[in-house]
């Protein structure tokens, strides 16, 4: 059904890896012994764009005469993002899409049915107030059931929240870039700035990278068990990796679709100075790619940029399962305590897009004719030459031997 969703598109490769059992997914660990009632796996493609997604989707679900549905659906192309949850034990999935602005329009209009007698349907005007517990959330505003209530009726709750921003005057930003050489074994470096914010947080924060590598990359996890060479690389341990971990099969065998990588990075250096940058370097490696026509030897490849966060001890007099918004099971969550608190950095791409590009060397089979004849010729002038050496050798001994015949003859 998955391959349903992707289509190519110029400068994108959108060959799924699937395979009929779940060899194709990663399985997260259990790190942190989180109550999850079976194992979590994960799966990572990236799509061009989601609309052949929500044509399947609004097909399946919407009925063909209900308008509404049809419209609301269209919508979620312009959606900032989109969470599928789907819960085994009840057989419930739940879609929940996220706009950061009005989709389609600069005016927000929203055209809500009349909800039948066996449905309610409430519509709250909500916005963020300042909380009076910083690991909280606040929201106010109005809420309202339609066709029961006569006006809106104000309305301010509370809850703890799993995710934070760091705060307005902080600097908390990253770069991503790949420093030139890239060839097989590409350097990953997160750029930060000097004024890096991490004042507000408490001491035992740490400052983590999570990871999300397709197959044609992968990580040496006994490279990173160095301290040594973690520490000339501004990175503290590695906490986590999980998904393909083969050092030496090339790209087109691997069946599964990558691997996510957490680790921690280490404070900033002593020896940055107050108006510069620092950055920490992650090491890669370049699976062998397929062979393809007319690439001139080299390929572009998408990278996702990593989620970069502060990740606090778990305080156990907040309950996160309160939280209407709280989004969970994102992967690095799960690597995690429960109730750990996570302050995000928000990413500056260049391009405006979190997709890193980098450029790789691969065969051109355009330019591979004449390999095959030449490796022809080197093995037959290899053995040619082997049989040459024998052949002298040989001789050597039959002239070494004629020789000492004949001296045993001279002396009798």
């Amino acid at each position: 059904m998955l391959k349903r969703f992707c289509r190519p598109a110029p400068g994108l490769d959108c060959e799924l890896k699937l395979t009929a059992n779940q060899e194709t997914f990663s399985s997260i660990p259990d790190l942190a012994e989180s109550p999850l009632p079976s194992k979590v796996f994960q799966y990572y493609q990236n799509l061009h764009s989601i609309h052949h997604f929500l044509n399947y989707v609004r097909q399946n679900i919407c009925v063909s005469t209900d308008d509404w549905c049809q419209a609301r659906f269209a919508t979620i192309l312009q959606a900032k993002y989109l969470d599928l949850d789907y819960d085994t034990l009840s057989s419930v999935l739940t879609l929940s899409a996220y706009w950061d602005r009005s989709p389609g329009s600069a005016v927000w209009t929203e055209t809500i049915p009349a909800p039948s007698a066996k449905n309610k349907v409430e519509v709250g005007i909500l916005s963020n107030e300042r909380p009076a517990d910083p690991r909280e959330l606040s929201i106010g505003g109005f809420l309202t059931v339609v066709g029961d209530d006569q006006k809106p009726s104000q309305t301010l709750f509370s809850f703890a929240s799993r995710h934070h921003p760091l705060p307005a005057r902080a600097i908390s930003t990253f770069e991503v870039s790949f420093p030139f050489p890239t060839g097989l074994h590409p350097t990953f470096r997160i750029t930060f700035p000097s004024t890096l914010e991490s004042s507000s947080l408490k001491d035992s924060c740490s400052l983590n990278a999570y990871l999300t590598l397709p197959s044609y990359l992968f990580i040496d996890k006994y490279q990173l068990s160095d301290p040594v060479f973690l520490s000339s690389k501004n990175l503290e341990k590695m906490r986590s990796l999980y998904g393909e971990a083969d050092l030496e099969a090339p790209d087109w065998i691997i069946n599964r679709w990558g691997s996510n990588l957490l680790i921690e990075i280490a404070q900033r250096p002593h020896s940055v100075q107050q108006s510069g940058e620092w950055h920490a370097d992650i090491p890669l490696h370049l699976r062998y790619l397929k062979p393809t026509s007319g690439n001139n030897g080299r390929v572009e490849l998408n990278v996702p940029w990593p989620i970069i966060f502060w990740a606090c001890p778990p305080d156990d007099e907040i309950d996160i399962s309160v939280n209407p918004f709280d989004r969970a099971n994102l992967g690095y969550d799960l690597l995690f305590p429960p109730n750990t608190i996570f302050h995000h950095l928000s990413p500056i791409p260049p391009n405006g897009t979190l997709l890193e590009r980098l450029t790789v060397p691969s065969l051109d089979l355009e330019q591979t004719y004449y390999i095959e004849p030449g490796t022809v010729l080197v093995i037959l002038a290899g053995f040619l030459w082997i049989c040459l050496k024998l052949f002298k050798a040989t001789q050597l001994d039959a002239l070494a031997s004629i020789k000492t015949s004949r001296n045993k003859l001279r002396a009798e």
